[in-house]
């Protein structure tokens, strides 16, 4: 009895067995090279030399270059991850509502983003932004506005790019969170008199805010990492923490700093991952 129940209890450990070392290769290790490479030395030109310092973590909190290039990035990626949620939430519950017939078009329009390279979408936004591109045009043709107008290389496009990119993300998590619930919840709710909005205040809104947490913080950890959407649609003044890790680690060839800066946003993912998951029960975390 005894060794069934130790056979049993090792199972899951010997099924994930290969993930975690798979992880620990590709992952682990290099992620403990990188925490070793943010403590040596930099002097000269040299990528690095061989030692052992906190300079750089100083460095980080002390240069006002850098800190405002760190509360830009999570600035941003706050703000982009809250509209993310907002919309793929409308998306998931509009979906989630539409007879089985109009569902595959719905998740066929979602999957789109995810089959175009994150290249290929900035060159869209580079032809829809500009002052000739479309969004001036059909503003223009509209008669919202008088003159053309351009929205590239600012901060607003660097956001809705971001936007774009994560949506998909956001918008399957609460979909496979929406479709555990039984829709006959909505019925009984409305037919004790509750109203649409009280509805989705006190019965749905309360049985998604797992998917909603894990969606927030899926979004937040792609945005908050991501380099090239807003270095290619914002302006030349958008330091984020990914353009600083480039500019560090190939403009100036300082691999510590580059890798400090690495540290930093890994820890950033980690909390907001360990938040994410202090506010589910087991059995929601299962279920998400």
């Amino acid at each position: 009895m005894s060794g069934a129940r130790k056979g049993g209890t090792a199972a899951p450990w010997l099924l994930m067995l290969p993930a975690l070392v798979i992880v620990l290769v590709f992952f682990g290790i290099p992620m403990a090279y990188m925490l070793r490479m943010s403590f040596n030395l930099h002097i000269d030109q040299r990528l690095y030399v061989p030692g052992f310092t906190f300079e750089h973590y100083g460095e980080l909190f002390s240069n006002p270059l850098f800190t405002g290039a760190i509360w830009t990035t999570v600035k941003l990626a706050l703000t982009a991850s809250f509209a993310t949620v907002v919309i793929g939430y409308g998306f998931a519950l509009l979906v989630w509502l539409k007879p089985a017939g109009w569902r595959l078009l719905f998740v066929g329009l979602a999957l789109c983003p995810l089959l175009i390279s994150e290249i290929a979408i900035i060159f869209g936004w580079w032809m829809f932004f500009p002052k000739n591109g479309l969004m001036s045009y059909a503003l223009l043709s509209a008669g919202l506005i008088t003159d053309k107008v351009s929205l590239m290389y600012t901060e607003f496009a660097a956001f809705v790019g971001l936007v774009y990119i994560t949506l998909p993300y956001c918008f399957f998590i609460l979909l496979s969170v929406m479709d555990g619930i039984d829709r006959r919840v909505l019925e009984a709710s409305a037919d004790l008199g509750a109203g649409p909005f009280k509805t989705f205040r006190e019965v749905l809104l309360p049985m998604t805010r797992t998917g909603l947490a894990v969606a927030f913080s899926q979004s937040f950890i792609w945005t908050i990492g991501t380099y090239a959407t807003p270095s290619a649609l914002g302006p030349d003044t958008l330091w984020t923490m990914g353009f600083l890790i480039q500019d560090q680690m190939l403009g100036k060839n300082n691999w510590p700093m580059a890798s400090a800066f690495s540290m930093i946003l890994v820890l950033g993912v980690a909390v907001m991952m360990a938040a994410t998951r202090s506010l589910m029960s087991k059995r929601e975390a299962f279920h998400v």
